[in-house]
């Protein structure tokens, strides 16, 4: 007599064990994206670093080249600046540019690559402005002349070098004619006894003051280094060649800007 065998049920997973796998997955997912976000974070902080450090640098030489051993600075046209309080550390002037490239310091440089849209809006600008794309630092000045429209280069940093204004003898930044934490004057030279303790370089950041004026709060939406939707810190960098990433605990304030702000690093 025949015996028949019935089929062996296919070996697999049942739609719990597969519910369980899914879920395991989705957990490692959310344990390991906010790691991965926050390493290219620091590795675009690190860009920024290397880029001041490369500024440092430039500025160094630029400084060797100059008869005075002055520091990068340019003086800044007044004719549309209606007082000393309207100007701003990201002006410089147009001349800049073309002085730096010299000096080694390229398109990439003068942008942070944590606030990519502000590169992203000049490629745009210019693309409708010329029909083809930025690509070179003259691209750059064309779209800020004739796009912006402004008589000083708008930068996407903090440019701390005193500038002269016009033909005039006043300088910007003085801390002698605006309010800061401390009394010392950014370096002018290279032999200036300030090339380590003031940065000639630093993140693009603001803090509001309170009604008084008495007090100062670091503004979290103002560029700097944002990670999670704060500012996690910010990059300055110094004439002797070293760069600080400060953290936001221990950024202060150091410049009276407008009425309701002022300059941090």
């Amino acid at each position: 007599m025949s015996i028949t065998r019935r089929p062996s049920p296919a070996a697999g997973f049942t739609l719990v064990e597969l519910m369980v796998v899914v879920g395991i997955i989705a957990v490692l997912a959310g344990l390991l994206l906010p790691a991965l976000s926050y390493g290219r974070f620091r590795a675009k902080v690190a860009t920024c670093s290397n880029n001041y450090r490369q500024w440092c640098v430039a500025s160094a030489a630029y400084a060797s080249d100059d008869g005075k051993g002055r520091l990068p600075s340019f003086p800044l046209p007044t004719d549309k600046m209606t007082n000393y309080q309207a100007i701003q550390p990201d002006f410089v002037a147009y001349e800049m540019v073309p002085s730096m490239a010299a000096h080694g310091v390229t398109l990439p440089m003068w942008f942070c690559p944590l606030r990519p849209v502000r590169l992203q809006i000049k490629r745009d600008n210019f693309r409708h402005l010329r029909g083809r794309e930025l690509v070179t630092l003259d691209d750059m000045v064309d779209e800020m002349k004739n796009v912006q429209h402004t008589a000083v280069m708008g930068i996407d940093f903090h440019w701390w070098v005193p500038r002269r204004l016009g033909d005039s003898s006043l300088e910007y930044p003085d801390p002698q004619r605006m309010k800061t934490s401390v009394p010392d004057a950014w370096p002018r030279r290279l032999e200036d006894p300030t090339i380590s303790t003031m940065p000639i370089i630093s993140d693009w950041i603001l803090g509001l003051w309170d009604d008084d004026r008495t007090h100062f709060l670091i503004n979290g939406g103002s560029q700097g280094h944002v990670w999670g939707g704060d500012v996690r810190n910010v990059n300055a960098g110094f004439a002797d060649g070293h760069v600080e990433t400060r953290p936001k605990a221990q950024l202060r304030w150091q410049a009276d800007g407008h009425r309701y702000f002022g300059y941090v690093y």
